[in-house]
């Protein structure tokens, strides 16, 4: 459910904030309450089964996992699209700020040697003067990671994370 059918919503459903409570603190959307996602098996009994459940996150994956999770125990309950994020871009008021990761300081001759190792990995598998899809390509990067130690699930998240997968 995208943010501004959400604010429009907000005297009817109850809000669900996922996150962590250290990002919880530090800024949410006024009258959620936060049950992270690794505590709903012991809090479900804290969520009003009669009103419809919008579950929130920073950018909206652990709220689309939460919401499946509460459907599957009966609940209804939709996800905010994009979370936090997207709240705050529609201009919607939060009660602090939105938590951001710590960055981490990025290597970059790592990086380049990365990336040119998986540009002639990719140029090895298809031939010099192929064009592989995006599917093929992202078929292959699965491989790579899996092969170099990741699990499936690992490297499917990093794809979904890179734009879908």
């Amino acid at each position: 459910m995208d943010a501004q059918t959400v604010a429009g919503r907000l005297d009817q459903v109850q809000l669900v904030d996922v996150r962590y409570d250290s990002e919880w603190n530090v800024g949410h959307i006024e009258g959620s309450v936060n049950i992270p996602e690794e505590d709903f098996d012991a809090r479900v009994g804290e969520i009003d089964r009669s009103r419809p459940v919008v579950t929130v996150c920073r950018a909206g994956t652990r709220s689309a996992e939460a919401a499946e999770w509460l459907r599957g125990e009966g609940f209804d309950a939709e996800s905010l699209d994009g979370g936090m994020l997207a709240w705050k871009w529609a201009g919607l008021p939060i009660t602090g700020r939105i938590a951001e990761p710590e960055p981490n300081p990025i290597d970059m001759q790592a990086f380049h040697d990365e990336l040119i190792e998986i540009a002639l990995a990719v140029q090895a598998r298809f031939g010099a003067d192929a064009q592989p899809s995006e599917e093929e390509i992202r078929g292959f990067l699965r491989e790579r990671m899996i092969g170099e130690g990741k699990t499936p699930e690992e490297a499917d998240a990093f794809l979904a994370e890179m734009g879908g997968a």
